[in-house]
């Protein structure tokens, strides 16, 4: 294993110059990297993406919307129970599942609302406006991959847990490891195959940016390094470090 990278970030005392616009186009589309994460002096000891099976969910969620696209616009007939009625009802039920684990902010009801009074009223032909839902969920699965592929990076530094994603912007979730009080690893039986885990942090302070970590790589690794830490913040060997590449 390689030797901890240290932050590359700057000194203290240094002023950032002025940005041009090459400058903020690298912000908004560019993977981020240990200047845009790290600070001076800060040990990185974990650096991985999120696990590939992140990207299951999303992919049954737009396999299952294309299913109900697909029996909208063709119309099937079916005589007696057979696999396509199966199929057509396991992607209404995972429908059902998105719907109800969504978060509904004033815009997405709005929409929601205009789709249904669409739908209602034959405003618009179902031939255009079920085929645009289809393509929609089609670029959110690619977003989402995209997002994994070079945007998605968790960190474990001497100094704190973080998680980053980009792409249109960069959010920078972190926890200093100093106010880790508890730390719950949990695998799943697929989990376990596939080798991720998730991590639930418990800190001491009410508001946490970082309480559930998800499809964790190498989660033991990840587990041990942050239990010593947060408990003994010394140096750790060099051969406890894991670096993977999150663009693969």
């Amino acid at each position: 294993m390689n030797a901890p990278a240290r932050g590359s970030a700057p000194t203290a005392g240094w002023v950032a110059p002025k940005r041009g616009p090459l400058d903020h186009l690298r912000v908004l589309l560019a993977p981020p990297n240990d200047k845009d994460v790290l600070v001076p002096d800060e040990v990185v000891y974990y650096r991985a993406p999120k696990h590939v099976m992140s990207l299951l969910e999303p992919t049954v969620e737009t396999f299952a919307v294309l299913v109900i696209v697909l029996a909208i616009l063709v119309e099937p007939n079916y005589d007696g129970l057979s696999l396509g009625v199966l199929l057509f009802v396991l992607s209404l039920l995972v429908m059902v599942r998105y719907i109800r684990s969504r978060e509904w902010g004033w815009g997405t009801a709005a929409v929601a609302m205009v789709v249904a009074y669409v739908m209602i009223t034959n405003q618009i032909e179902p031939f255009v406006l079920v085929p645009g839902v289809g393509l929609w969920f089609l670029a959110r699965l690619g977003l989402v991959t995209l997002r994994w592929y070079a945007y998605e990076v968790r960190y474990l530094t001497s100094r704190r847990i973080i998680e980053t994603t980009g792409f249109f912007g960069l959010r920078v979730a972190s926890m200093p490891v100093t106010r880790v009080t508890d730390l719950v690893l949990s695998h799943t039986a697929v989990g376990e195959i596939f080798k991720y885990g998730e991590l639930r942090i418990e800190s001491a302070g009410e508001d946490q940016a970082l309480s559930r970590i998800r499809f964790l790589v190498e989660p033991g690794s990840f587990h041990r390094i942050a239990v010593r830490l947060a408990t003994k913040p010394s140096k750790i060997e060099a051969k406890r470090f894991i670096d993977i590449d999150p663009n693969r």
